[in-house]
């Protein structure tokens, strides 16, 4: 019997339930660590009066947690909690956002029946119908204080409203309802490394704006997201490689799930249960192919060369491999260890400065972003995520090891 002929192991579309590569994680047993940031997001919530904005990379996991926020304190809820969740949109202006937050609740309406037998007749209308045609801080503020309930309102995607005057509202609602004391409680959710990118110079909230920043996972918890998973599935991964998929992960979640996806399905074809070495390889081409269009299209632009005997290709795998700090940004000395490494021989600063500079036009991506002062230049992936991808590249095309990676 082929490999073709031979019947679908259940585990193999199981899987894709465990590890969800383009989908925020709802299962708890898959989200790992991140107690500290629970514990701050949580005593936002539970404390009347203050708010909490969750900002970090794209990739880290914000939406994973803020439903994992969503779906803990339910269940923890001494009373009622009313949770509403939303996506932000370039188009969403006050009143837009206020009545997407109001059309995820409904209330109980009591209307008068007609005749001998007169009495009420219950039906569910959203709250959306109960406010004006263009919303104020203040048509919220009434409405919420009618009706006795604790409040979650969980606004994801902040980072793609373009409307100041919005942004300025929404702040002014947060400082209102602080102000009054109403048990309400908004977790803004964004894209960021600094929180005024998201919600602008508004001094007057901070006091009641818990702010949370949410950086890339250890190799720890992205270890564990792999064994966790895994064990689901009465599976596990082979102790001599068990940090490969965490190390190349770089921090981000999906590059895990994505890897523990495909490596778990190849050990399945072959008849094993245990995750190898050769099991991992094989899922990076599989996820290289997986991953988005635009890193794709942006790294080729990156390394492009007619000459097969240009730097490119090693001198962005080298950046990848750059030392970084909590922010992701490396140095041009970072980057002289990895390329010497790569390439076999001794690389000074000049023989790739020229390289770096190329990067960070539009004309190569742009796949840096360049930032400081000259010779105190800072760079950083202008896409966090192109980052692994980039590793997963060098592993595959033979440029570096993954145990490199450890």
């Amino acid at each position: 019997m082929t490999s073709q002929d031979q019947p679908v192991d259940p585990r193999a579309i199981q899987l894709g339930q465990v590890f969800t590569p383009s989908a925020p994680i709802r299962d708890a047993a898959l989200f790992s660590g991140r107690g500290d940031i629970l514990i701050r997001i949580a005593d936002a919530v539970n404390q009347i009066g203050m708010h909490c904005i969750l900002f970090g990379e794209r990739g880290v996991g914000k939406t994973s947690m803020a439903n994992f926020v969503r779906l803990m304190l339910a269940k923890m809820a001494t009373q009622e909690l009313v949770a509403a969740q939303i996506n932000c949109d370039t188009a969403d202006r006050y009143g837009t956002l206020m009545r997407k937050l109001m059309r995820q609740v409904a209330t109980v309406q009591n209307r008068p029946q007609l005749g001998f037998t007169a009495g009420n007749d219950q039906s569910l209308a959203m709250l959306d119908s109960r406010l004006p045609e263009n919303p104020a801080p203040a048509d919220l503020l009434n409405l919420l204080n009618a009706i006795p309930a604790n409040w979650l309102f969980i606004l994801d995607e902040v980072d793609r409203l373009e409307d100041r005057e919005t942004i300025a509202l929404l702040t002014d609602t947060i400082k209102a309802f602080s102000d009054y004391a109403v048990p309400a409680t908004f977790l803004l959710v964004g894209v960021a490394s600094d929180v005024s990118v998201l919600i602008g110079e508004h001094p007057s909230i901070e006091r009641c704006l818990t702010q949370v920043r949410m950086p890339r996972m250890t190799l720890d918890e992205l270890a564990k997201i792999v064994k966790s998973g895994l064990a689901q599935v009465d599976m596990r991964v082979d102790d001599a490689v068990r940090w490969y998929i965490p190390a190349v992960s770089q921090g981000y979640p999906h590059y895990t799930h994505l890897l523990s996806l495909h490596a778990a399905r190849q050990a399945l074809r072959a008849g094993r249960d245990c995750v190898g070495r050769s099991d991992i390889e094989a899922a990076i081409g599989e996820s290289l192919e997986m991953t988005e269009r635009s890193i794709r299209d942006r790294y080729s632009a990156a390394v492009y060369s007619p000459n097969p005997a240009a730097l490119y290709a090693p001198v962005l795998l080298a950046c990848a491999m750059a030392q970084t700090d909590d922010l992701g940004y490396f140095n041009t000395q970072a980057v002289r260890e990895p390329l010497s490494a790569i390439m076999n021989r001794n690389y000074n600063i000049p023989a790739f400065a020229r390289h770096l500079d190329a990067f960070c036009k539009d004309t190569r991506g742009p796949a840096l972003i360049k930032e400081g002062q000259r010779r105190r230049f800072q760079y950083r992936f202008a896409i966090p995520l192109m980052r692994p991808f980039v590793l997963l590249k060098g592993i595959n095309d033979g440029l570096i090891d993954a145990a490199a990676l450890q």
